[in-house]
């Protein structure tokens, strides 16, 4: 045995019972690894010491899809299709980016609350629609904003997060060695390799979007998860804005292609993560505690210290200079909301948006001329239809 500067008490047999079971949490889904892999790809904002690898985990960060284009959770198949209605056009699209824009929106708290005091909402039987509108504004070119912001409360955060991070790491690193946990030692060492090499494999730069001009006029786009469903989300914008957010793939700006040495060696630090903590298991020792105490540090890092939602809300404001206000009201009936998303909608003359929702009739003709009248004159015709 090689000599260490101190020794750790030995463990009670409880201790070495839970000991031989905490490290195979990096075996199942202890870590959210996808949704981490998300933010990392979208924004960069994940440490280096904060990759531990789930089986899952793994099978994503050696997927051979194209990665330029398109984050981890916005790849067809892996999230719940977002439908996009334009407001201008009447095109009906998936929306290119649903889990960045479904965390994009929430953590947005409501600004404005629009009270409906119409007697029809006292029904209970009435099919209520709860409608969100986010008022997209760019408040200046996206170039270089994050490198003016290092004093930003949202920057000052995340280092704060990964310095503590940092510190815990080598702190567990030089204690693992002089007290001989060698195992433990080289688990954390293999984390950080692993992270080093992801930063390489899928980039640690910010996504950009794809059009950032200034936009010549404003659009309105409607979004939600189910056209016969009851919560409905609105984005009014530059076009440019709103296109590139909802419509198109977000840029990647380094698109280098990753070294086949690369993936393998990235690889081998992943299976030797396994490796580490299935032996530290066998042992139910100090070493098992060692890589038990770094899975949870990290899993409480995504969880709680800085949480996808707020990374995601800090790409929106500091890369990207975006600022989303977001305004709630309820309304008693569908055909009252798409009333007032036709008043609101810049492009008023067009309704051929409300297709996919409400299909072209007779009753809707009429219901639309009558909509049209009152948006031009202030007075609404008298339509028993209505």
């Amino acid at each position: 045995m090689p000599r260490t500067i101190f020794e750790l008490p030995s463990l009670a047999l409880w201790l070495q019972q839970l000991a031989g079971i905490l490290p195979l949490s990096a075996l199942i889904e202890f870590i959210d690894l996808a949704n981490k892999l998300h933010i990392y790809e979208l924004s960069g904002l994940v440490p280096l010491w904060n990759w531990p690898v789930t089986p899952a985990g793994a099978r994503l960060l050696l997927s051979s899809e194209d990665i330029t284009g398109v984050c981890c959770l916005d790849h067809v198949g892996r999230s719940a299709v977002l439908h996009c209605i334009d407001g201008r056009y009447g095109d009906w699209y998936p929306c290119s980016t649903p889990s960045t824009t479904r965390l994009c929106v929430s953590t947005r708290k409501v600004s404005i609350v629009v009270k409906n005091d119409s007697i029809n909402m006292q029904n209970e039987r009435g099919r209520k629609q709860n409608l969100d509108i986010f008022d997209a504004m760019r408040l200046g070119p996206p170039s270089m904003i994050r490198p003016n912001s290092l004093f930003s409360s949202a920057f000052i955060r995340y280092r704060l997060v990964s310095t503590i991070g940092w510190l815990c790491c080598v702190g567990v690193a030089i204690v693992s060695l002089m007290a001989g946990l060698y195992i433990g030692c080289g688990y954390l060492l293999l984390v950080l390799l692993t992270g080093i090499c992801v930063r390489f494999t899928h980039g640690g730069k910010p996504r950009r979007l794809l059009d950032e001009r200034p936009a010549p006029y404003a659009r309105m786009v409607i979004a939600t998860d189910s056209l016969n469903g009851s919560e409905w989300w609105a984005f009014y914008g530059g076009s440019y804005l709103l296109n590139s957010l909802l419509n198109k793939p977000l840029y990647r700006t380094d698109t280098t292609p990753t070294p086949k040495l690369l993936r393998f060696a990235l690889r081998l630090l992943i299976v030797g993560q396994w490796v580490l903590a299935v032996g530290s298991c066998a042992l139910q020792n100090w070493n098992a505690l060692v890589i038990s105490f770094w899975i949870i540090c990290c899993a409480l890092m995504n969880v709680y210290a800085y949480p996808p939602e707020e990374r995601v809300q800090d790409w929106l404001r500091y890369d990207l200079n975006i600022v989303l206000e977001r305004i709630h009201t309820e309304f008693s009936s569908r055909r009252s909301m798409l009333s007032a998303l036709a008043y609101l909608n810049p492009d008023s003359a067009h309704t051929k948006w409300i297709d996919p929702i409400l299909a072209s009739s007779e009753d809707r003709s009429r219901w639309e001329s009558a909509l049209l009248a009152y948006m031009e004159s202030g007075k609404l015709p008298v339509v028993s239809s209505l």
